[in-house]
């Protein structure tokens, strides 16, 4: 009996395979490209996200050390209840609101700075 019907099979089963082999590489670089992006992406949040609290915890405790040393008296713990002054409320309320969406701009923008010296490109979501 003769090889050659088989060999044709062969060669058609060897470049199946070495398509497979090609295939299985390109999806496994797919996934993995992936899976790193998107933890790329919650390292991201989770840092930016602290940062963002961090400096925001940093910024009401200066700005309660400013309204003590300003007024001799505590900051209103609820500027929405009627035994505060409206001028005390209305204070406070802009006060913290700037203070603290300062803060946060600062964090933010620092953690994109520091995202790009050490990743090398913008942070996930960020342009170029």
């Amino acid at each position: 009996m003769s090889d050659a019907p088989h060999a044709a099979e062969r060669a058609a089963v060897v470049a199946a395979r070495e398509r497979l082999g090609a295939d299985l590489e390109r999806l496994d670089g797919e996934v993995r490209s992936q899976v790193a992006g998107g933890v790329q992406k919650v390292v991201w949040k989770v840092g930016a996200a602290g940062l963002g609290f961090g400096a925001a915890l940093v910024a009401r405790k200066g700005l309660e050390a400013a309204w003590k040393g300003a007024t001799k008296d505590d900051p209103p713990e609820d500027p929405g209840d009627s035994t505060t002054s409206w001028g005390a409320a209305l204070l406070w309320t802009i006060a913290t609101a700037v203070g603290i969406g300062l803060a946060q701009l600062v964090a933010s923008r620092g953690a994109d700075a520091g995202w790009r010296k050490v990743a090398g490109g913008p942070p996930p979501g960020r342009q170029a």
